[in-house]
């Protein structure tokens, strides 16, 4: 394995939905109707729901396995909060998952964030997810809010809120 992580470019971000095509399905079936896992999709890995949330600053991040792309971190300030920033997604291939890579791609999402002057690390993931909890809690992450956010279509979000605090 030779795995590296950069800055998507705009014509790069095809890659993200390859890998979601891939990864989503299998790490929501337990947890999301298939119904609901096709409307989600749409809802944030249409080509022009990342072209709009690239054009107003959301970093995202390839990580790769020489030239495949085998997940991605997405990134950018939080509008609602200053100081904050918004892990927005987080996902790895299966089989590159339990590698210790997930672990680093969130070392790298604070760095950044860090970086960029934000103090704060926020992120909302599925109250089911309980692999994905884990990862987060090992990697300095606490559960801070329990929230349900409609999504349309009579679809919720089921989420805990966490955060890491940024040094």
């Amino acid at each position: 394995m030779n795995i590296t992580t950069r800055l998507l470019c705009r014509d790069e971000l095809h890659l993200v939905r390859q890998v979601a095509d891939e990864v989503w399905p299998l790490t929501f079936r337990e947890i999301l109707s298939e119904e609901q896992i096709v409307y989600m999709m749409e809802m944030m890995y249409a080509p022009e729901v990342m072209e709009r949330e690239y054009a107003a600053g959301i970093r995202f991040n390839g990580v790769f396995d020489g030239e495949r792309a085998v997940g991605y971190y997405i990134w950018g300030a939080c509008k609602e909060e200053a100081g904050v920033a918004k892990l927005h997604k987080c996902y790895l291939l299966t089989e590159y998952q339990g590698k210790g890579i997930g672990s680093r791609m969130l070392k790298e999402a604070k760095e950044q964030a860090a970086k960029a002057g934000f103090s704060i690390l926020r992120l909302n993931v599925n109250r089911h997810n309980e692999k994905a909890m884990r990862a987060y809690f090992r990697n300095g992450f606490k559960a801070v809010e329990m929230v349900d956010k409609p999504i349309g279509n009579g679809f919720f979000m089921n989420d805990f809120v966490m955060e890491a605090t940024l040094s």
